[in-house]
């Protein structure tokens, strides 16, 4: 980044109140714990600042990142030339009736526990996300038969300069997917809908997903949660028969626990696991006619001759 632009985004957000880092790095702010240095991470702490920090870094010119909790995201290792806006610190909710609205910040963990203190049921999964409510709605993020779909009235967006609100048909909620993962639209807040249950049931539920969730994932070793998925096929079940558990690259390896997932065990490269994500997509290409999709967001990547990407458009 050009120093000039750089003094001045530093200028800004020192202006604005929000804090802003030189000497961090995408190690430090995902869940993986691998990635490269950051020129500027910039941490707004209301809906408003971050408003504000999107629109001038958009009106300078500067490469920009929205991060949440990091937990579904593999940043390349090399150094990242722009600014990474980390939504964590806008994280405030509010439940009126038998909805939600939460800033894109928000924990998924802490929305669910105030659910279950009011007997709200349909957000159980949510305790079961280590992430964010604007993640979980760019991602359509699920589990135990339940998802940010299934829950969902609206979002408020940025899109360019635009404040809009988006519909949950106008979200094009799929498997993992939605239509932030393909326009430059930043989610802001969203608003969930529930249905009155008892205080003792939504716990009871939370605590047998996540019991569940225990039993069946590596929950104690650095991941990005599932790295492939596809509509219609149970990939991990495929990567565990492909023999795959255990698959080691680096400091990379593929759980034993759940094939699926590709840990983080000796100070690995995201390249280690980038590399295992792609020869897992070939296997499954080459095995099983089968295109496996990224569930991990790739930040930073030169990833324009990914023919896998090429077979999914």
């Amino acid at each position: 980044m050009d120093v000039d632009i750089l003094n001045a985004v530093a200028a800004k957000m020192k202006k604005y109140k929000i804090e802003a880092r030189f000497d961090t790095g995408f190690d430090r702010l995902t869940t993986i714990g691998t990635g490269g240095k950051i020129c500027i991470a910039i941490f707004p702490d209301s809906e408003r600042k971050l408003v504000k920090t999107l629109r001038y870094l958009r009106k300078m010119g500067v490469d920009t990142v929205v991060l949440g909790r990091g937990s579904n995201v593999l940043a390349a290792d090399g150094y990242f030339d722009g600014a990474v806006v980390v939504t964590v610190r806008a994280n405030n909710f509010r439940i009126r009736g038998n909805t939600m609205t939460a800033c894109c910040g928000a924990s998924t963990a802490a929305m669910a526990k105030a659910l279950a203190e009011r007997g709200l049921s349909g957000g159980e999964f949510l305790s079961c996300l280590p992430g964010t409510a604007g993640g979980a709605a760019v991602s359509n993020a699920g589990c135990f038969g339940q998802d940010i779909k299934s829950i969902f009235c609206s979002a408020k967006a940025l899109y360019g300069d635009k404040l809009i609100r988006l519909s949950a048909q106008e979200c094009h909620f799929g498997k993992r997917d939605s239509i932030f993962k393909h326009k430059d639209i930043i989610v802001l807040s969203v608003k969930l809908k529930f249905t009155r249950s008892s205080r003792q049931a939504v716990l009871d539920a939370v605590a047998e997903m996540r019991r569940n969730k225990a039993s069946a994932q590596p929950l104690n070793a650095r991941s990005a949660g599932c790295v492939l998925y596809h509509d219609n096929v149970a990939v991990s079940r495929l990567i565990d028969e492909m023999g795959f558990k255990g698959y080691r690259v680096g400091g990379a390896e593929v759980s034993a626990k759940h094939a699926g997932f590709v840990l983080n065990i000796d100070k690995a490269t995201s390249l280690d696991i980038y590399l295992i994500i792609r020869r897992l997509q070939q296997e499954l290409w080459d095995r099983y006619g089968l295109i496996a999709k990224r569930e991990v967001r790739l930040i930073n990547f030169e990833d324009e001759n990914d023919i896998f990407s090429k077979r999914e458009k």
